[in-house]
């Protein structure tokens, strides 16, 4: 039961109640508002002595692309496509080269304000420190004040400047965001001004290179023997041309004799008719005579042969004509032959001729082709020079024209004014502040202290961080007051008593069959002796009931008084060590021998002298039979149990009841101490009823009867009569 109880009380504790914190901050709240009034009134001075701060802010446009309000190209060009163009932009502006121009450009290093150093003399004027530690301080000082502000989606940029001058803060606001624009255009004339003078000793290298390519050309081409007409082979190609169309002609001419010639060779033979019909031969002007002459002849030799007959001397002077004419024309083909064969070979020798030059051109050409591709090298290398310097010349030019243009990337689009009223420090809302911080900071310390806080105040805290049953909560009745005299105060108190009652109730409606109960305490000094003996005192009055002291460890408990004045009397107190002895001896005493009333009424049992451990005595069988015997005598039996925290003799008795009651003192010990000591008590038989939490504030009290005794005033009626 006691386990189930602790593991129950553990998975509660892991919920969030508010309730401690909203009473510690009720309880606390004037401590509160004390705290509050007390640090925001000490801060009014502070800040009502402040200095006023004011704000100017210009705002810089950096441009997305040039103003080509010239068409010749810039040298230094940039691409604000780039994702990184303007957070680099945004960097440059705050660079260390800028705020020094704009130090050197204001005299900033010559105001002590900035570079916080003294005057030792004025005239003429000296400084503390040196110019490069001036300017260094004057430049931590401009850069404490500013403030550079990116637009998001934007090209622009708020340059901020904060000073106690407005007229100074405008100033300087305005010469930080005009410095990053001269700066950016200086250094654009410096990188023309640059490539200009590179341009032009780049010039100078090509103008001596090209004269040292011609003259090496010159004397190429001297070495050689070379004209340049029309190229380096200009000359020799006309000339390898003309013999080309010359040779061709010749070998038309001789292939146009070798066919008259071998047309005749191979007609020579045929008759005159066929002859005739050849166009190459026929066309021959003697022969052309020649046939006239044999048609005339053969006309006439027919004419005279019908007249005469064919024995005739005119036929036969015809007939001889024919013969003649006939071998006029043999006679002049082999003339025609003989002179085609000499034109043939005339012009297969010419033909020869132009093929031998012809050769022997080809020959020297290719000789020519190796030296032509040399001078076309270094032609084309003192064309590609020409060409780069020409094109150096023209971007010279462009440059000269350009080197005084000023094209800056970035406007001051709107200038820094003074301002009027000064930005800060907002007194007013630093008052607000101070007041809710302080505010916070007061109730932070509270809510901490409560959540770091883990002992008990209320009776409702007992499930949470203890695991137990809550039955009842008691008041602090009176300070300083021994526990046996503030037993009887509350026994004649009807109040007070009535909360004692309360908590019999509350044991008797959770366990309504037990006899034997035990009450205990995790530390000495909680009041579990005070409880059990009220406890009994309540019982008595409608129950045979025994109040039983079982604490032999404490030497201020509830025997004390028995002992003491057994020892005036020098008499041995008895008690149950003695009756337990005595039951195991057999011994013809009995409880009644040992047992004695209460003045308000049932019997009590003393714990007894023991001259031996506690734990031999209630570690031995008989202590079983022994509470057994008690519950057959009494209806109730109400056991006073040492502490858990210091022996096991509480685990010794705890198995023997029916039922253990739990009394814990408020706000005194950590709940993870009593559980630790709780925990003993987890073991087979032994049966936790609940806790009864003692000396509880009056604002934190919750059962019935506490809050009645409280609010009836009984308390301090109580509390006066004990003092």
């Amino acid at each position: 039961m006691a386990a189930g109880m602790v593991a129950r009380g553990k998975k509660v504790e892991n919920s969030i109640d508010f309730t401690p914190f909203l009473k510690a901050l009720k309880k606390n709240g004037l401590k509160i508002v004390l705290f509050t009034a007390l640090v925001t009134g000490a801060c009014v001075p502070l800040i009502m002595s402040m200095g006023s701060k004011y704000i100017s802010t210009a705002a810089v446009l950096l441009k997305a692309q040039a103003d080509n309000a010239t068409p010749i190209e810039q040298v230094d060009g940039y691409d604000s496509t780039r994702a990184q163009y303007y957070e680099t932009q945004l960097n440059l502006m705050q660079s260390r080269v800028v705020l020094e121009r704009v130090v050197k450009q204001l005299k900033l290093d010559e105001n002590s304000q900035y570079n916080r150093d003294k005057i030792i003399s004025e005239s003429p004027l000296t400084w503390q420190l040196p110019e490069q530690q001036r300017m260094d301080n004057a430049i931590k000082t401009l850069r404490k004040g500013l403030t550079f502000t990116p637009v998001r989606l934007t090209q622009l940029v708020y340059v901020s400047y904060e000073s106690s001058d407005a007229a100074e803060a405008a100033r300087i606001a305005n010469a930080v965001a005009q410095g990053f624009i001269d700066y950016s255009v200086e250094q654009k004339m410096a990188k023309t001004q640059t490539a200009q003078q590179w341009n032009e000793s780049q010039m100078a290298e090509l103008r001596e290179q090209v004269a040292a390519k011609k003259k090496e050309m010159e004397h190429f081409l001297d070495k050689e023997g070379l004209l340049t007409f029309r190229g380096i082979d200009g000359f020799e190609t006309e000339e390898l041309g003309i013999t080309t169309n010359k040779l061709a002609d010749a070998k038309e001419r001789r292939l146009a004799a070798q066919a008259q010639y071998e047309i005749v060779l191979n007609n020579i033979d045929a008759p005159l008719e066929d002859i005739a019909a050849i166009p190459e031969i026929s066309s021959h002007p003697q022969l052309q005579d020649l046939r006239i002459a044999l048609i005339q002849a053969k006309r006439k030799l027919f004419d005279l042969q019908n007249k005469y007959g064919p024995k005739h001397n005119k036929v036969l002077e015809a007939k001889a004509q024919i013969q003649a004419i006939e071998g006029q024309t043999k006679n002049l083909l082999n003339e025609l032959k003989d002179g085609l064969y000499k034109q043939y070979q005339a012009a297969l020798t010419k033909e020869n001729r132009y093929k031998a030059l012809l050769n022997e051109q080809k020959k020297q050409f290719r000789t020519l082709v190796a030296k032509r591709d040399q001078y076309e090298s270094m032609k084309l290398d003192l064309q590609k020079t020409e060409d780069l310097y020409k094109s150096l010349f023209l971007r010279s030019k462009e440059q000269s024209l350009t080197a005084q243009y000023r094209e800056p990337d970035a406007l001051i689009y709107d200038p820094a004014v003074a301002a009027e009223r000064p930005q800060k420090p907002n007194k007013k809302l630093l008052l607000v502040m101070v007041f809710v911080l302080s505010l916070m900071i007061a109730l932070l310390f509270v809510i901490v202290r409560t959540a770091m806080n883990q002992t008990v105040s209320t009776l409702a805290q007992l499930p949470s961080k203890l695991g137990l049953a809550p039955l009842a909560d008691l008041p602090e009745f009176a300070e300083g007051v021994e526990r046996l005299a503030l037993a009887k105060l509350i026994a004649s108190n009807q109040q007070a008593m009535e909360t004692i009652h309360g908590i019999n109730s509350a044991v008797l409606l959770k366990a309504p069959t037990a006899r034997t109960l035990g009450v205990v305490a995790s530390c000495e000094g909680e009041g579990a002796s005070l409880v059990a003996q009220l406890m009994a005192q309540s019982l008595a009055a409608n129950h045979r009931t025994l109040l039983v002291d079982l604490d032999y460890r404490t030497q201020t408990g509830l025997s004390l008084p028995f002992e003491s004045q057994s020892e005036q009397e020098s008499v041995v107190a008895t008690g149950f060590a003695q009756w337990l002895g005595a039951e195991q001896q057999a011994t013809t005493l009995t409880l009644s021998d040992y047992v004695q009333p209460m003045e308000q009424g049932g019997d009590w049992l003393p714990r007894g002298v023991l001259t031996q451990s506690p734990l031999l005595l209630l570690g031995q069988e008989g202590a079983k039979h022994a509470f057994e015997q008690l519950a057959l005598h009494y209806d109730r039996v109400v056991v006073n149990l040492p502490s858990l925290h210091e022996n096991k003799d509480a685990q010794l008795i705890a198995k023997w009841l029916d039922q253990v009651l739990v009394v814990i003192q408020a706000d005194t010990r950590q709940a993870t101490a009593i559980r630790h000591d709780l925990a003993k008590l987890e073991q087979e038989g032994v049966c936790l009823l609940g806790g009864v939490l003692n000396r509880v504030n009056a604002d934190e009290l919750i059962s019935e009867e506490s809050l009645a005794f409280v609010t009836h005033g009984a308390l301090s009626a109580l509390d006066n009569l004990g003092r």
